[in-house]
């Protein structure tokens, strides 16, 4: 028995523990909060609307047709057409019954999909670039080191005492899109098959970009600093303080000097105990393609001969499972085919060929194409019994007013709107972000309102995380957003382009509709 299948078999050990908690909250005999003290380590959720979210683990963002088939029969079952890809590449199930939260953790598990962990002082959802092993520009395929770190890291669940979360990510090239260097560890690939990694990073209240612990680090060594980061964080780690319970404040507390050399010392012994050397084999796509691929911007030519993959982004990152069942019946009989969920809400279809892909374009057209159209958002307060403001609402309101306008592609950025601190959606590095929060329009009542960032960026080595005081109302949003497009247009470039000399033009403008 491997490790991880000795973790599932705890794991359905402690499920007692979750069904026990689930009937005493349905009964009323114990508080949300004791209940979600519990499930969340299991992956379930409250929403606002006394229904329920799973969250289930796909490391990194690796959706199998078998995992798919999976989940849509449980999901069919139980009656759940909500999903939405979350940005730590993970898929969420909505608007559960308690009776169906608690059935589904099992019917999955049964298929080795797990939804332990994936909430809670846990391990988080293991992250990699999306088109690990396929892209073009990559440095070599991180995918097997997501995996062989997810299943190290089940053994620590519900075992060991963690930060708050716990989140670890891999880079198979530089890239924004993973903001590898802002995570409690991270690994990023270099050309010469070996990995920097950063420690101790983290997006939400008092944001930090991670410390170089390791350069030029063999793959074969990556569990040494895993076991490390949770070895420094249990012993220095603030479990009294939850708002603190992340590695990031180890910058604050010990300094980044200190933390370095207290890292590299705990390496050392770590390494000294050995039994941890990896060794992983790289899956080759045997698949190729001969027919010509289609020119869309939404194909991505792979490194394997003739195939490609199909992106697809549903708007909020919201993903019915009726399109899943459709992109899977289509899929059905095409080779070594299967999903890549992004950390930005969308996907991809890969390994396709020409004709395939084609007929994968169709049946996606409905997806969001501009930048603006993809821009992210958490579920917002309609569901999240935390975030004060309606993230998803106000993304649907931006979306109806600029879509009037009909600018080009690139007038306007991907947004990144999160309804509270804690930055699910990564406001903190978008070229545009928004905070929720909540203030009083003229006639005194509660309303909705989001703090303004620009200018963020994840780019290993051209960091820069955005924060503002500058606060909107969120139905002035909209029409922020159209002046604000307007003026873009007439310069016929690119929003990031625009912005290299026109900061004082976007400033003066959002102070037009602040609060």
């Amino acid at each position: 028995m491997d490790k991880k299948d000795s973790a599932i078999n705890r794991f359905y050990k402690d499920f007692n523990a979750f069904e026990n908690a689930s009937h005493k909250y349905e009964k009323g005999e114990i508080d949300a909060g004791e209940y979600t003290g519990i499930s969340k380590g299991f992956g379930d959720y409250l929403q606002r609307d006394n229904h329920q979210m799973l969250r289930i683990r796909v490391p990194g963002g690796r959706l199998t047709a078998d995992m798919a088939a999976a989940i849509l029969d449980a999901c069919t079952y139980y009656g759940v057409d909500t999903l939405k890809i979350s940005t730590g590449q993970a898929l969420q199930l909505h608007d559960l019954n308690p009776h169906a939260g608690r059935r589904l953790v099992l019917r999955l598990l049964d298929k080795g999909i797990v939804t332990r962990g994936s909430g809670g002082d846990n391990p988080n959802n293991i992250t990699a670039t999306p088109l690990s092993g396929l892209a073009t520009e990559e440095y070599f395929d991180v995918q097997p080191y997501a995996k062989a770190a997810d299943d190290y890291l089940l053994r620590y669940i519900g075992v060991r005492p963690l930060p708050r979360k716990f989140k670890i990510g891999f880079a198979s090239f530089p890239s924004g899109e993973m903001h590898i260097t802002m995570k409690d560890i991270g690994f990023l690939a270099n050309p010469d098959h070996t990995f920097d990694v950063f420690a101790a990073g983290g997006l939400g209240i008092k944001p930090r970009i991670g410390v170089l612990v390791g350069s030029h680090v063999d793959p074969s060594e990556i569990l040494y600093y895993l076991r490390t980061m949770l070895d420094v964080y249990m012993e220095n780690g603030n479990y009294n303080n939850r708002n603190k319970a992340r590695s990031r404040f180890l910058q604050e507390t010990m300094g980044v000097d200190g933390f370095k050399s207290t890292f590299a010392l705990h390496l050392q012994e770590v390494k000294a105990e050995g039994n941890l050397d990896l060794s992983v084999v790289e899956e080759q796509v045997t698949k190729t393609g001969e027919d010509s691929l289609p020119e869309d911007p939404r194909i991505i030519p792979q490194k394997q001969k003739g195939l490609c993959a199909v992106a697809y982004h549903p708007q909020g990152g919201y993903l019915s499972l009726g399109r899943l069942r459709e992109i899977m019946d289509l899929a059905r009989n095409w080779r070594e085919t299967e999903l890549r969920l992004t950390t930005t809400g969308g996907l991809y279809i890969v390994n396709c060929t020409g004709d395939e892909a084609r007929s994968m374009l169709e049946l996606t057209k409905d997806g969001c194409s501009s930048d603006f159209e993809q821009s992210i958002s958490c579920v917002g307060h309609a569901r999240c019994d935390i975030g004060p403001a309606d993230s998803q609402k106000l993304l649907q309101n931006c979306l109806e007013a600029v879509r009037k306008e009909h600018f080009s592609p690139h007038t306007l950025p991907r947004m990144r709107i999160s309804g509270c601190i804690s930055s699910c959606a990564a406001q903190q590095i978008g070229l545009i972000g928004w905070r929720g929060a909540i203030r009083k329009d003229q006639d005194g009542n509660r309303v909705d309102a989001f703090f303004f960032s620009y200018g963020g960026s994840s780019i290993p080595g051209k960091e820069k995380l955005a924060e503002s005081k500058i606060v909107l109302l969120a139905k002035d949003i909209p029409d922020f957003l159209v002046a604000l497009g307007r003026i873009v247009e007439k310069e016929q470039v690119p929003f990031a382009k625009w912005m290299e000399g026109n900061e004082e033009t976007l400033l003066e403008l959002v102070k037009q509709y602040a609060v």
